[in-house]
């Protein structure tokens, strides 16, 4: 019987691997940053071929702002540095076909969406669908408004981006 055992553990030894040396792949949703594209777009890479990706429920200041738009850029690179491993959470399409997510980053459980919006550097999408809490993401905005973070210490207490 033991004989038996052994013998069907080293047949099937090549389809399974060898015990305790397999690497499990990260859950489908976990992607790897491959670089951020704007203030709210970024490539990523899960297994296959890499994939834009928007930034659910913020709005972050348009390219054509020039000064704003490459601050919450920068903001955004520096929240998400290339080759870091992400969780694509409250995962949607826009009207547009655009994937849509909150990014959350490995050892966290705050979406980089939300951390934007708290430092000032990107506003509640007042248009987005239910994707994201929206009272959590408006209470963010109204104190970094009234912190004068980011964005809002530009402007005299008015909306620095949807001017």
């Amino acid at each position: 019987m033991n004989r038996c055992l052994v013998a069907l553990f080293v047949l099937l030894l090549p389809i399974t691997g060898a015990p305790g040396l397999a690497i499990p792949p990260p859950p489908p949703d976990d992607v790897r940053i491959v670089r951020v594209l704007d203030g709210t777009t970024i490539l990523v890479m899960p297994y296959g071929s890499p994939f834009k990706l928007r930034l659910a429920c913020i709005y972050p200041p348009p390219l054509q702002q020039g000064p704003a738009a490459l601050a919450a850029m920068a903001a955004l690179e520096s929240l998400l540095q290339t080759g870091t491993w992400v969780t694509l959470a409250t995962r949607s399409k826009a009207t547009d076909g655009a994937e849509l997510a909150e990014i959350i980053p490995y050892g966290t459980t705050e979406p980089i969406n939300l951390k934007l919006v708290q430092e000032g550097m990107a506003l509640l999408d007042r248009n987005a669908s239910a994707l994201c809490n929206q009272n959590t993401y408006r209470d963010a905005e109204m104190i970094a408004k009234t912190r004068k973070l980011g964005l809002w210490g530009d402007s005299a207490g008015t909306d620095p981006i949807r001017q």
